[in-house]
């Protein structure tokens, strides 16, 4: 079962009502509408970006991801890291995301 982020970046094209069926369905592993999702990366990488019909597969199953964000589309995902990385240089003056997300309040 994936995990989610405190505070979850969310699309702004999403809307609101239909959030918490996509991080149910996220969280279950039912096929639902393709999103694409923000995880933090288990190597020595920042974060990456997955289809969420890729995460239906059984190894995601078997070794869940921990899930940053949520975004409709590729290029939305790519906004909200650069928004992240953003928030994480203004803050720390560096561009460790690791760091920044596990210390936010």
């Amino acid at each position: 079962m994936h995990k989610f982020y405190k505070y979850l970046y969310w699309d702004e094209n999403i809307p609101e009502k239909k959030r918490n069926r996509i991080k149910w369905r996220l969280k279950v592993s039912k096929r639902d509408t393709p999103c694409y999702v923000l995880t933090l990366c288990e190597g020595e990488d920042q974060l990456e970006i997955y289809n969420s019909l890729v995460l239906l597969q059984s190894y995601f199953r078997k070794n869940p991801k921990f899930i940053i964000g949520i975004a409709g589309g590729y290029g939305a995902a790519v906004d909200m890291v650069q928004q992240i990385a953003g928030e994480c240089y203004r803050k720390n003056g560096n561009a460790d995301l690791k760091v920044y997300l596990a210390g936010r309040d």
